[in-house]
């Protein structure tokens, strides 16, 4: 799983630095972890729909070999809401998260199908085919001030008691530059670590 953070936080460093131009609509940027493997990192996907649920019927049909079909979502008749029952083929609903947080975090989070996103808005999305290992829900964010990039992870927890979220620092994360596989260091207790831009 460290592996997949350090690949993604670099990934999401460079998307942040370099804003990708595409034709149609607002970009944002998606990145997949099934069983901590990361498939998809920092993905920009281009919409005219600005959803949640958009980005990721999106990313099913650019980078899942089955498209679209590996996505399924509707309203549940056992809570009477909408979830995600499928993602990238695997049952089960995964973890959203949408910048810093997972959609559902707040109780005044709208659900997929009608949260909004923006232009450069990073979502990360994370699932488990094993039930016996749950996926990780990391939220990461990037700052960059002149020469450098601040990134910071955090570790999102969900009481499936009280569907309440909690979180904390991802500490001592190793993160790894992708392209060279030189190691840029750890994150600190705070969940962050500062690197050349």
């Amino acid at each position: 799983m460290k592996k997949v953070l350090a690949l993604a936080i670099v990934v999401i460093i460079l998307a942040a630095m370099a804003p990708v131009a595409l034709a149609a609509g607002e970009t944002v940027y998606v990145s997949v972890s099934v069983d901590g493997n990361l498939e998809v990192a920092a993905a920009p996907i281009a919409l005219t729909d600005l959803t949640v649920e958009s980005a990721i019927k999106a990313v099913h049909a650019e980078y899942y070999s089955g498209g679209e079909s590996g996505y399924v979502a509707g309203t549940d008749p056992t809570w009477g809401m909408y979830l995600i029952t499928q993602f990238w083929g695997v049952a089960g609903t995964p973890y959203v998260i949408v910048n810093g947080a997972p959609v559902g975090s707040s109780m005044t989070d709208p659900t997929v199908d009608s949260y909004p996103v923006k232009n450069g808005d990073n979502i990360v999305i994370s699932i488990s085919s094993d039930p016996a290992v749950p996926a990780q829900a990391i939220a990461l964010t990037v700052s960059v001030d002149g020469d450098f990039a601040t990134v910071t992870a955090t570790n999102w927890a969900l009481d499936f008691t009280t569907f309440a979220y909690t979180s904390s620092p991802l500490a001592g994360a190793a993160v790894i530059d992708p392209a060279t596989g030189t190691a840029l260091g750890t994150t600190d207790d705070s969940g962050s670590i500062t690197v050349p831009a």
